[in-house]
């Protein structure tokens, strides 16, 4: 089987099981040039390695290259899987350094200012909304694009999370504060004065929305945020709680970590915490 073959049973089968992935888009589009074409079973080590010279050569960073080859990675597995074959999986071997892990987060005033021109630079709420609901819930870009409002508990004031469509694939209640339950409201009544029937919260005329590529880069230059990614409103909402006080277990709980470990990169923005504590030793 060749590249192309993997892949594309691969992200056919994530699409029709968690809807359609820019990430995983993103890694095929840089993959394919190298490796369209080419027989899995005679890829070796080695070919794995002049990939990442290749991607090293062109200024990428590992963090990204590691994220490229575990889609290559994973599409070998399933297709193994799937169809009961054997075929040599030559990324599996090689470990990739991982790096320090990013935190980027904004200020309260930054978000605000990010929101005003997202505001004034989209033609449809989804934008504004999409942030004022990542900065107040956590949730990843997908978890929040594939919302259907069947799954918006606004009585208990939570969105529910099958398995399916979480990274953990476990399943995950995210609770919602008044912001976030206004910013439902808005986009339900957005939807309602144009008499769309969709079973999507990020639905419009058109199906729903898949990206937000062109009015998010728009919204950062007007805003003048630099260095900033659509995962790193994410970063913004764990951050505001650790400073806040919260326990990292329970920011942990809200992101719907698998461990405490990928939490635990937030932890140093609480250092007041550890005084406090130690304290309470004082004889």
């Amino acid at each position: 089987m060749i590249f192309e073959n993997i892949i594309g049973t691969y992200l056919a089968a994530r699409k029709q099981e968690r809807g359609e992935s820019e990430r995983d888009r993103c890694s095929y589009k840089r993959l394919h040039p190298y490796f369209a074409g080419r027989d899995i079973r005679a890829l070796k080590l080695h070919d794995v390695r002049a990939y990442i010279a290749h991607r090293q050569a062109q200024g990428v960073k590992l963090t990204t290259i590691r994220r490229e080859l575990c889609l290559f990675c994973a599409a070998i597995n399933f297709v193994n899987v799937e169809f009961d074959l054997t075929l040599p999986n030559p990324v599996s071997r090689l470990s990739i350094p991982t790096g320090e892990p990013r935190v980027r987060w904004i200020t309260r005033q930054e978000a605000a200012k990010l929101l005003h021109e997202a505001e004034q630079a989209a033609c449809r709420p989804h934008l504004p909304i999409f942030i004022r609901l990542a900065l107040n819930t956590g949730c990843r870009r997908g978890e929040l694009l594939n919302l259907e409002w069947s799954r918006v508990d606004t009585e208990h004031k939570k969105i529910l999370l099958e398995a399916k469509h979480t990274k953990t694939r476990k399943r995950r209640a995210v609770p919602l504060n008044d912001d976030a339950l206004r910013t439902l409201t808005r986009i339900k009544h957005w939807q309602t004065e144009r008499k769309l029937n969709t079973p999507y919260v990020f639905g419009y005329e058109k199906g729903k929305i898949t990206t937000f590529k062109t009015s998010w880069k728009t919204a950062l230059q007007r805003s003048g945020i630099e260095n900033f990614r659509i995962h790193d409103l994410r970063h913004t909402f764990a951050s505001w709680l650790v400073m806040e006080g919260v326990s990292v277990y329970v920011v942990k709980d809200l992101l719907g970590h698998a461990s405490v470990t990928q939490t635990e990169i937030y932890a140093h923005l609480a250092p007041d915490q550890g005084r406090e504590a130690v304290q309470r030793l004082l004889l």
